[in-house]
């Protein structure tokens, strides 16, 4: 078993770090008036030449990547007081997405954190008037933090008062609901009939798609709000206790755990037969699939709560600024995973920083910054538009 490393002093207390990594989005919008405005960190979702993201205003964008235009602004709004833990506690006129939106067919769908709802509209026609809500009256009962899953014609999500939810994503209606012993942060990953979501429970649960019964759950020693990754027989996976897991998928078995300086927030990308494994101690790890074997390592410095994402052979990443005795913007950096060179792509502005997972289509990679402006930014030649205010 690897030997547990000094942790960096930045990174001592662990929680402070969570609530810090909240605050930094939520404060922005907290005014103590009413009116004040949740805030999310939505990614986007391509199709074709379309961008569909979420504005930190509560918008579903639509956005043309040829052109470079917005197609769509559309106002998730409610009236219902906000509350919870990330967002403001006074009322809110906007809905905040911290969830990537999901294509589901010609439908584009989004969990509305502080009302507890999914929307679901057209992609085509994007009207303002969504094909359907779920639910239809009231909310879910608790906060929707981590993304949607589709699949085979199934919506699949977890929310903050312990439920799994499983919908028809033709017309919202739900098909089933479980509870866990505790809140769900995690966005679901599912392989063929199995779907595998982690739990403040420190537990990592698979569970069957058609029923939501539990297959088997595997215990760490910290919670787990990260998106697991499945790939062939193995699901791979971090937990607050700073592990690195590889599960079995039939049977919840550990293959192997790796131990890093601090937590695997981001979610991993698997490269042929590699991880590449973000971490908040500014390192992205490289390590063997099969045995956990750590092949490398790059210190990016900043923490990396962004997910990454391949371009060809080119890993894209973005740090978060950070002051350590001097303060470091966020930067755009890449690596070429063949030969290992790396080199910065773009350097953000002072006051920009990036949380939302990183997207990217034909070359090109698209990224939200907390000023509410979406980038795309050439991965090879760092070659960059003008960004595009998400903002009404």
């Amino acid at each position: 078993m690897q030997e547990l490393k000094k942790i960096r002093p930045i990174y001592k207390i662990a929680f402070l770090v969570l609530v810090l990594f909240a605050l930094a989005i939520t404060l922005p919008g907290c005014a103590a008036t009413r009116g004040a405005v949740a805030r999310g960190w939505a990614g986007g979702v391509i199709v074709g030449d379309i961008i569909y993201t979420g504005s930190m205003e509560g918008n579903l964008v639509s956005i043309n990547t040829t052109d470079w235009r917005m197609l769509q602004s559309i106002p998730l709004e409610t009236q219902e007081p906000t509350g919870g833990f990330l967002s403001c506690a006074q009322a809110s006129s906007s809905v905040a997405m911290y969830g990537s939106p999901v294509i589901a067919d010609d439908l584009v769908c989004v969990g509305g954190y502080n009302t507890g709802k999914v929307y679901a509209f057209s992609r085509v026609e994007m009207r303002e008037e969504p094909r359907w809500v779920y639910p239809r009256q009231d909310s879910v009962g608790g906060n929707i933090i981590g993304g949607i899953v589709y699949h085979q014609d199934k919506l699949y999500f977890g929310t903050t008062n312990n439920r799994i939810f499983c919908l028809d994503a033709a017309d919202g209606y739900k098909e089933w609901e479980i509870e866990l012993p505790d809140k769900v942060w995690s966005t679901p990953a599912i392989l063929n009939d199995t779907l595998y979501i982690g739990c403040f429970d420190k537990k990592l649960y698979a569970l069957d798609t058609a029923d939501g019964s539990i297959k088997w759950e595997f215990e760490t020693e910290g919670a787990i709000v990260s998106t697991p990754v499945a790939d062939g027989n193995t699901v791979y996976f971090s937990s607050f206790d700073r592990y690195l897991y590889a599960l079995n998928t039939a049977i919840g078995s550990l293959k192997w755990k790796y131990q890093a300086e601090n937590w695997f927030w981001a979610t991993p990308v698997i490269y042929g037969n590699m991880i590449y494994a973000p971490c908040l101690d500014g390192k992205i790890y490289v390590i063997k699939a099969n045995n956990g074997q750590k092949m490398e390592e790059y210190d990016f410095e900043n923490p990396i709560s962004s997910s990454p994402v391949m371009v060809d052979n080119v890993l894209i990443v973005a740090t978060q600024a950070d002051k350590k005795g001097e303060i470091r913007n966020s930067i755009l950096s890449y690596v070429n995973v063949e030969d290992g060179t790396r080199d910065e792509l773009f350097t953000f502005g002072k006051d920009e920083n990036v949380f939302a997972p990183l997207v990217a289509a034909k070359g090109k990679v698209y990224i939200q910054t907390n000023l509410n402006e979406l980038h795309e930014i050439d991965a090879k030649t760092g070659a960059k538009r003008q960004p595009i205010e998400l903002s009404e």
